[in-house]
């Protein structure tokens, strides 16, 4: 048998290689491809429209401004429970209810809920958005919605509504750790226009009623003496 030269075995070798890399090569440029699509999806999926959305709060802290509603801490723990930037949630619209400090201690005490039905009504009438966030119980009541739990999601005047609580310290519902999880997983949905679970869906004129008792939402977590 004839032996090859060995020059000729080592081109041979390299072309086998380069064959091999070639191949793998594009193996990993296809996955890296496809990964880079699927996170474009993602990312894409995450993004919030900031003006389809609105946050209507209870009324300025003792020290905030009430040229600028959210401004502060509380407006800086609602971008951080949805997940997005302060100057984002800045861009959304936004409203007190009350324009004045309404409590002593930051409960809420002295809440003008005709003041606060007024309002209400100004904000179904003007603002052009489609996901409307209820910062606390008080700010439900004025929107027609009594007697449900937060993170209740209701449809009705052709917008989505948000019970959300308070962001306050002062409202002890925060104490539970799985309150804070399931708020922000069901904040972050809603502003993503997202469809809710059916347990914490509601619409039409039931909003008025009292929840039913198959209700799934989180009000067994609710430590006792929590209203806000």
């Amino acid at each position: 048998m004839k032996l090859r030269p060995i020059s000729s075995v080592v081109s041979l070798w390299s072309l086998f290689i380069n064959a091999v890399l070639t191949r793998r090569s594009c193996r990993v440029s296809a996955a890296f491809s496809g990964w880079r699509e699927r996170l474009g999806a993602i990312m894409k999926q995450r993004k919030i429209e900031t003006h389809k959305i609105g946050l209507i709060g209870q009324g300025p802290s003792r020290r905030g401004d009430p040229r600028k509603p959210l401004a502060g801490p509380n407006g800086r723990k609602i971008a951080r429970l949805a997940g997005m930037s302060y100057d984002e949630l800045i861009s959304c619209r936004r409203r007190h209810l009350n324009t004045n400090y309404s409590g002593k201690g930051g409960r809420g005490d002295g809440f003008d809920h005709a003041k606060g039905n007024v309002n209400a009504a100004d904000v179904l009438l003007d603002w052009r958005v489609e996901r409307i966030v209820l910062l606390g119980k008080n700010v439900a009541r004025c929107f027609g919605f009594r007697d449900l739990p937060f993170l209740a999601e209701i449809r009705i005047y052709g917008r989505r509504f948000l019970i959300f609580p308070h962001p306050s310290g002062v409202n002890r519902w925060w104490n539970e750790r799985r309150n804070e999880q399931r708020a922000r997983q069901l904040l972050q949905r809603f502003l993503r226009g997202e469809t809710a679970p059916a347990g914490f869906r509601i619409s039409g004129r039931s909003t008025r009623t009292r929840a039913p008792k198959s209700w799934t939402g989180t009000s067994e977590h609710r430590p006792r003496g929590t209203r806000r």
